[in-house]
């Protein structure tokens, strides 16, 4: 993309906690990903991850670290590894949305592009119908997803610090207020 584009180009991403996504990509890619066809339910794959995935198989990509596989990264088991694919998204990204934060991030993605408040007042989140209010996976869940999704979880907690430093040099107050606007 870098070679066709120009030097100034502004490149930004999302990203979402994997104690979360991976309930959804169970969900969503259950058809095309091995591991999750293979396990009849999300417990029972959290259970024991390893008896159901192979990261050989086609399609087993969208069951461990998904995020980490779309930003065109390698698996790594090294934490200098980690550290040095981290630093360089940081490089490549100028800003790294948090779907938890969706509000507060079209704020500072609106800001970084000089674009006027109504260029971001009608981006949809969550395509996903929320048919229940109580959460799709339990606190120990999350703990396994985020765990079985480790390199994913090392992308989120690095991109969380880097939204929060940019949210704290915006100015809290002036995000919050115009997070209400956005809303209204």
């Amino acid at each position: 993309v870098q070679k066709v584009m120009p030097n100034d180009s502004f490149y930004f991403s999302i990203i979402r906690d994997p104690g979360t996504l991976g309930e959804s990509a169970f969900a969503y890619y259950r058809a095309v990903a091995p591991a999750f066809r293979r396990a009849p339910s999300l417990a029972a794959f959290l259970a024991s991850p390893n008896r159901y995935y192979d990261p050989r198989a086609r399609g087993n990509h969208y069951a461990r670290n998904l995020q980490w596989f779309d930003f065109g990264l390698p698996p790594a088991t090294d934490p200098r590894e980690v550290q040095k694919a981290l630093a360089g998204l940081e490089r490549d990204f100028s800003l790294v949305l948090l779907a938890e934060h969706f509000d507060e991030s079209l704020v500072l993605l609106r800001e970084a592009l000089c674009w006027p408040e109504e260029a971001v007042a009608t981006f949809a989140h969550n395509g996903r119908q929320q048919l229940v209010a109580e959460p799709r996976v339990s606190p120990e869940q999350m703990v396994r997803l985020r765990a079985w999704n480790g390199l994913d979880w090392a992308l989120y907690l690095h991109f969380n610090r880097s939204f929060w430093r940019r949210v704290e040099a915006f100015g809290t107050r002036r995000l919050r207020e115009e997070v209400i606007r956005l809303r209204r």
